[in-house]
């Protein structure tokens, strides 16, 4: 019979799910490195920790890896010229991409704003998401995150087109300590081999 340390390193977690890179990657930006979205807090919108891990398959956090985050504003709007929903301000203040390097533990971190839905064509639209490019010392993984109970998540193609959706999506909770009105979300990725 196999010891609980034995079981515990045979454990293989689901690896997160690919997801499109998206229209709206910000290839003219420079992220920011700081971690902080918001132009410290200046930004519009709910305010929103998001952190997490990067993992691999058999639980043994990621060093070193690379964190890009691209989203969409408060109002449904990506800072990109190909971006038409023009009905939605541009926010001066929030620098919708960023990046970090995973710690020793695997963790990352970084301040944002919850961003809104957006039409994607006529008579479809987009559920809020963020979306995440992991880059390993073994591979790279393009995904997206989304919230629970999220308008349009059950019409979204892209996101009921994963194989564990489940694992896309993240119920954010008051941010304790912070900002009034400020939310926390904990959203850890999982490479096949990191």
């Amino acid at each position: 019979m196999a010891d609980a340390a034995t079981a515990e390193r045979t454990t293989t977690l689901p690896r997160t799910p690919p997801q499109i890179l998206g229209p709206f990657y910000p290839f003219m930006h420079t992220p920011t490195d700081s971690g902080d979205l918001t132009g410290g807090g200046k930004a519009k919108g709910t305010i929103l920790y998001l952190s997490g891990r990067i993992l691999a398959a058999d639980g043994q956090p990621v060093a070193g890896a690379k964190v890009e985050i691209w989203q969409a504003n408060a109002a449904g709007r990506y800072a990109h010229p190909n971006d038409d929903n023009v009905g939605a301000p541009i926010d001066e203040k929030f620098n919708g991409f960023a990046v970090t390097t995973t710690d020793g533990q695997g963790r990352y971190a970084f301040k944002t704003v919850r961003p809104a839905a957006y039409p994607a064509a006529p008579g479809r639209w987009r559920p809020a998401h963020i979306h995440f490019s992991v880059t390993a010392k073994y591979e790279q993984l393009v995904t997206q995150m989304y919230f629970k109970g999220g308008e349009y998540n059950e019409t979204d193609s892209w996101l009921n087109s994963a194989s564990r959706k489940d694992l896309l999506i993240t119920d954010p909770k008051p941010a304790d300590g912070k900002e009034p009105g400020a939310q926390a979300v904990t959203f850890d990725i999982v490479l096949t081999r990191g």
